[in-house]
């Protein structure tokens, strides 16, 4: 907990420093898309760069990425010890929490998409089903009544179990994916 809670503090002040548009939410939803990907960095570093790098100013100095992978690598030893891996757990209020599960789920798919594109994730039918269902969820915020506040309590903890069999889902097809080519 304190290492996640140390982590997460190094990347919403990297997000700062950089001027990231991405929230904290966002951005640890695309770190885990890589997270479950069980590939080395390298091959998806292009992607890392596109989305943290000050591209619009060149000026000004290139991050330094090394607390991005420390999330990663963070990321996949929680995932693999079936550890908590939402940012978001320990703030109040399941409305709070299902709108950042939303934003969370948002750029999970986009690396996701990455790893698929690029043939770094087999494009499976399991994985569409993922994707589609997590596109929903992203939506929650935008498209959902979650004002009854007794029902989201329930919406949330429901919502949560399914992305994080999902991730673990793709982190364990991923992990056979990549034995099996050895």
């Amino acid at each position: 907990k304190e290492t996640m809670d140390l982590l997460q503090i190094n990347l919403k002040n990297f997000l700062s420093d950089i001027e990231s548009p991405f929230s904290i939410h966002e951005a640890c939803g695309y770190l885990s898309g890589f997270a479950v990907s069980n590939q080395p960095v390298d091959s998806y570093f292009s992607a890392l760069e596109m989305y943290f790098s000050n591209k619009s100013e060149p000026s000004k100095k290139q991050p330094d990425y090394k607390i991005v992978i420390d999330n990663i690598t963070f990321i996949k030893q929680s995932i693999h010890n079936s550890l908590p891996i939402f940012p978001f757990n320990g703030e109040e209020g399941s409305q709070n929490k299902l709108i950042a599960l939303g934003e969370w789920s948002k750029s999970f798919i986009l690396s996701i998409n990455f790893l698929i594109q690029q043939k770094l994730l087999k494009n499976t039918l399991d994985y569409q089903e993922i994707l589609h269902d997590l596109t929903e969820i992203s939506k929650v915020g935008d498209n959902y009544d979650i004002n009854n506040i007794d029902e989201v309590d329930q919406y949330y903890i429901e919502i949560s179990d399914y992305v994080l069999s999902s991730v673990n889902h793709i982190y364990l097809a991923s992990r056979e994916n990549s034995a099996a080519n050895d």
